[in-house]
């Protein structure tokens, strides 16, 4: 599946998502990054994401299903 990864993050959480999300994606933007990722690397990186996640810490994951369509996972 395509998704991408929004972060809004602060201080020493950027940096932390930034190393966990750029290991999995490609980085399209300065806080945006785009793969295709199956479902058991999804759960992978959620979990990485969580162990090392702070008050400052927001990513969210947009599924692309079609051209028009995304789902927040």
């Amino acid at each position: 599946m395509m998704v991408t990864f929004i972060s809004q993050c602060e201080k020493k959480a950027l940096k932390k998502t930034r190393r966990v999300l750029d290991a999995f994606a490609n980085r399209i933007g300065d806080n945006t990054w785009q793969t295709l990722i199956t479902e058991d690397g999804l759960n992978t990186v959620r979990k990485m994401l969580s162990k090392t996640a702070s008050r400052s810490t927001a990513v969210s994951c947009h599924w692309i299903r079609s051209h028009s369509r995304s789902q927040l996972l």
